[in-house]
């Protein structure tokens, strides 16, 4: 598998995989559709490249990721929102805890 940066995360495009640091969760938030009330998390997450959302959808969907941890997200996809790159899971992407990496900071590279 490719393993990619943030920095080269290219808009409406799939990603192989990604491993990033988790610093922040913000949600759930509800977001209604046009018949039912959903739930979106955003993630901020790292790498020594940059800083990205992660979105996340469903009411409990980050409660298992903790602050500071490393996980791996394989076949995601990247989006342009507000100006700047989003990353989610789309329909077949999944996420792994990964080793904790000494080469992810543990928050936002200036």
């Amino acid at each position: 598998m490719n393993k990619l940066k943030i920095e080269n995360l290219q808009p409406e495009a799939n990603f192989d995989e990604l491993k990033v640091r988790v610093v922040s969760k913000d949600g759930p938030r509800e977001v209604q559709s046009r018949d039912r009330t959903l739930y979106v998390w955003d993630v901020l997450v790292v790498d020594e490249t940059g800083s990205t959302v992660l979105t996340l959808w469903g009411r409990d969907a980050a409660e298992e990721y903790k602050i500071g941890q490393v996980i791996s997200i394989q076949n995601g996809w990247c989006k342009m929102f507000r100006d700047k790159k989003q990353i989610s899971l789309g329909k077949v992407g999944k996420i792994f805890p990964a080793d904790d990496d000494p080469n992810i900071p543990t928050k936002v590279p200036e």
